[in-house]
């Protein structure tokens, strides 16, 4: 990672205001840049502003998170009547405009600087920065899990150091300038979920960051529609090991069939495993799922350790595993690890816990779906609260190309033989979840199937109180619809 010995110092985006729900007190640098400076990095012309005003920090085409001391980058592919309304009413530090638009429309007191197109500018702000930064960076992928994972890795990393990290699902190339140019001199770690929608995301990223540590969480079905087959998958999530620093470490999961798939021959750092059935460097054994969360012990380096993540689900430990390789790799102490782990907060709509009416719980697992994803999620919400009554609600799961039609068929057969209380279904390709229950042995009175969401409401009203519902669809299914209609209060 390139060094700067005279750098004038960092400026960053507070993402978490920029794109998701603005945070009181964060966006607090220690270090400024000045107009002037920026002029020079993203090549513009000064239209109105003092080359000394001092900047902190960025908002690249968010104008409902706007504040007064943001410098704004203006999007050309966003509203254009928004953003001036919203700049107009804030009155920012300064904005980066295009050409086309006129420097009146910005109030008098704001800085203007314009840009050919104002995206690159953010772009070369970002690389300027990332410049002046001496930070570790994590890169974590995955099929599945590798939000859990990166969250799990947070926690732990941010409790003695401030950490810059991926939001929401804000994993892929687009947004990657916005983490970079939050770093400031205070910073000792960037932890970045990197997603793909296409082949070259994930390398395109580790073009420019080169991770320290990379975790590939496994190797399964999501998006293989988009990418055409499972081989293609390997070869997205091998991009991350070829883009590494090749003195960094790697980390991989050993119980994961296809993860075998992935090449470290020209990888010369050093390659670790965790795994729960197989050997692995870091495995897990005595899990227990309790109310609050699941117990298990971590055997590693000569010790035996144990863990609570407040978390559901048995695979949810995977992430956990890996998420204390990487913090081990790092040379965090173990106690550090025990208590981040047991504060992590898991992302929402990832096995998310919700307190529904009439003594119901909730299990909001909706944010996307895949076959592993989604049986992986049936049996750990199973084991979930036995005694109760237990009702899955599953709908489509997209993005899978040829493999639809088995992939919803195989569900169902592993529905058939889970002590379901009920299995309700909804869309047009979750049918064939319901029809394969049945042909595996399900009590067809015990399946349910509905085309739209206003019969499956009324129907889950009428469950039983004190029931446990599972929710698992592709994110287009929006069945946190559902959720919001049936939690308590």
């Amino acid at each position: 990672m390139e060094q700067a010995g005279k750098a004038v110092g960092a400026i960053w985006n507070d993402t978490r205001q920029s794109m998701e729900q603005p945070s009181p007190g964060e966006g607090l640098t220690t270090k400024f840049i000045t107009l002037g400076q920026l002029l020079n990095i993203v090549d513009g012309t000064l239209i109105r502003g003092k080359k000394d005003l001092l900047l902190s920090s960025a908002n690249y085409g968010k104008p409902k998170y706007l504040r007064a001391e943001h410098l704004y980058f203006f999007s050309i592919k966003k509203s254009r009547t928004d953003q001036l309304n919203a700049i107009r009413r804030v009155g920012p530090r300064a904005v980066v405009i295009p050409s086309s638009v006129s420097a009146l429309s910005v109030p008098l007191s704001t800085a203007v600087i314009s840009v050919r197109e104002p995206y690159v500018a953010f772009w070369r702000l970002a690389m300027w920065n990332w410049k002046q930064a001496a930070v570790k960076v994590v890169g974590i992928t995955g099929s599945a899990g590798k939000s859990t994972t990166t969250e799990m890795v947070s926690a732990i990393l941010s409790q003695k150091k401030p950490i810059v990290k991926t939001m929401g699902n804000l994993n892929t190339f687009t947004y990657l300038p916005s983490y970079l140019t939050r770093l400031s001199p205070r910073h000792e770690y960037l932890v970045l979920e990197m997603g793909m929608k296409s082949l070259n995301n994930i390398a395109r990223q580790c073009r420019i960051v080169r991770p320290d540590i990379g975790v590939v969480t496994n190797v399964g079905e999501a998006h293989v529609g988009s990418l055409g087959n499972l081989d293609t998958i390997v070869r997205a999530k091998q991009e991350l090991i070829d883009g590494m620093n090749p003195k960094g470490i790697l980390w991989l999961n050993a119980d994961n069939e296809r993860s075998r798939k992935l090449s470290t021959r020209n990888f010369s750092g050093k390659v670790y495993t965790f795994g729960i059935k197989n050997i692995a460097d870091i495995r897990a054994k005595d899990i227990e799922q309790r109310t609050n969360g699941l117990v298990f012990t971590a055997c590693f380096d000569g010790k035996s350790v144990p863990f609570f993540i407040p978390a559901i689900g048995r695979h949810n430990v995977y992430n956990a595993l890996a998420a204390i390789g990487v913090a081990r790799s790092l040379g965090i102490p173990i106690e550090q690890i025990r208590k981040g782990l047991a504060v992590f907060r898991p992302p929402r709509m990832r096995m998310q816990l919700v307190k529904g009416s009439r003594n119901r719980w909730l299990i909001n697992d909706a944010w996307n779906a895949n076959p592993s994803a989604m049986v992986a999620g049936l049996k750990s919400f199973r084991e979930w609260e036995a005694k109760r009554p237990h009702v899955a609600v599953l709908g489509d799961m997209l993005e899978l190309g040829h493999l639809t039609r088995s992939a919803h068929q195989q569900v169902g057969w592993i529905a058939a033989h889970l002590p379901l209380t009920q299995l309700i279904t909804v869309g047009k390709y979750a049918r064939l979840i319901a029809q394969s229950a049945i042909k595996k042995g399900m009590d067809p009175k015990k399946v349910f199937h509905y085309h739209s969401i206003a019969p499956l409401l009324r129907h889950l009203k009428q469950l039983p109180d004190n029931a446990v519902i599972y929710f698992k669809a592709s994110r287009k299914m929006h069945l946190e619809k559902v959720i919001r209609k049936l939690k308590k209060g």
